[in-house]
């Protein structure tokens, strides 16, 4: 049986999140699936990731191996032999949630084999050790979202407050450029004196509550008024690219919404709302910059 962890978009309010401001966030519908394979020959715990070229012990020296050793003695489950074999529908390292997928993926698939109850606490507890690991100072919104689907709206303080949307086209587009979260958070951090009461920090995290509203009332207009305004302010915090300005920029000219990076920036991905007859000339644009984009949906529930 596999074991999903979804991956995520942040439609708004990315970094001031980790100062108490709030997210507007999503999970795609798609993510990474473990499957997990009793190792006949034994052996110590490890995974594989074909599609992530992933291929690693529970001791070897790498991010995603110290990851999975961290979730595995959060749930205190030693280092059984096991192959966790994963399908990954998202490239890792694109702002894209990929780390938190595999790691709820892994916990799900871990506690599935050990028998023992997956509640959504100890599911968020295990994967948590992980994004420690990767990441440093996370939110916490990847995990909740590869947890439970769905669009809410994530505060560090009380979590995530999930409401229903009709299904939403969103076009993604993973820009290939390599980054690191705990990189930019620290540049986010040096760039406010990691005061909550820098001002953009304060107006993104308006933003997530006016695009909230706007995207409750179905205004994505005004939704794509509110992603170009944090793409602005998240790019004066040093944590956009030339490409990634590119990215967005072509896709407003094409006639989008709205668009903007989505994650930690540095690299990772855009996100783009678009009218349905435009997407496929974004898309193409992208794929000219050198960008396989791609459709996902959010919502729907």
């Amino acid at each position: 049986m596999s074991h999903i962890g979804l991956g995520k978009i942040i439609l708004l309010g990315e970094h001031a999140v980790v100062y108490g401001y709030p997210a507007l966030a999503a999970a795609l519908d798609r993510g990474v699936r473990i499957d997990p394979v009793p190792t006949p020959a034994g052996g110590t715990l490890r995974v594989d990731v074909p599609s992530w070229n992933l291929k690693v012990t529970a001791e070897d020296d790498n991010s995603f191996a110290q990851g999975l050793s961290a979730i595995a003695d959060a749930l205190d489950l030693g280092r059984p032999p096991l192959t966790l074999v994963g399908d990954a529908q998202i490239p890792p390292g694109a702002g894209l949630g990929a780390s938190a997928a595999f790691a709820v993926a892994v916990s799900r698939a871990l506690l599935a084999h050990a028998k023992r109850p997956a509640t959504p606490d100890t599911i968020a507890a295990a994967a948590a050790a992980s994004e420690k690991i990767l990441h440093g100072r996370a939110s916490g919104v990847d995990v909740a979202l590869a947890i439970a689907g769905g669009v809410g709206v994530y505060r560090k303080s009380t979590g995530l407050k999930p409401f229903a949307i009709p299904t939403l086209r969103v076009l993604v587009g993973p820009s290939g450029s390599p980054r690191s979260t705990a990189a930019m958070v620290d540049r986010v951090a040096q760039a406010t004196s990691s005061s909550a009461d820098d001002a953009r920090l304060k107006e993104l995290g308006a933003l997530a509550d006016t695009g909230t509203q706007a995207l409750m009332r179905r205004d994505i207009d005004a939704l794509g008024r509110d992603m170009n305004r944090a793409h602005a302010l998240l790019a004066e915090l040093g944590v956009s690219t030339p490409l990634l300005d590119a990215l967005c920029d072509v896709a407003r000219k094409l006639g989008a919404h709205g668009a903007k990076l989505t994650g930690a920036g540095g690299g990772g991905a855009v996100i783009a709302l678009a009218p349905r007859d435009k997407e496929p000339e974004i898309l193409a644009a992208w794929k000219t910059a050198g960008v396989s984009g791609f459709i996902a949906s959010i919502g729907g529930r």
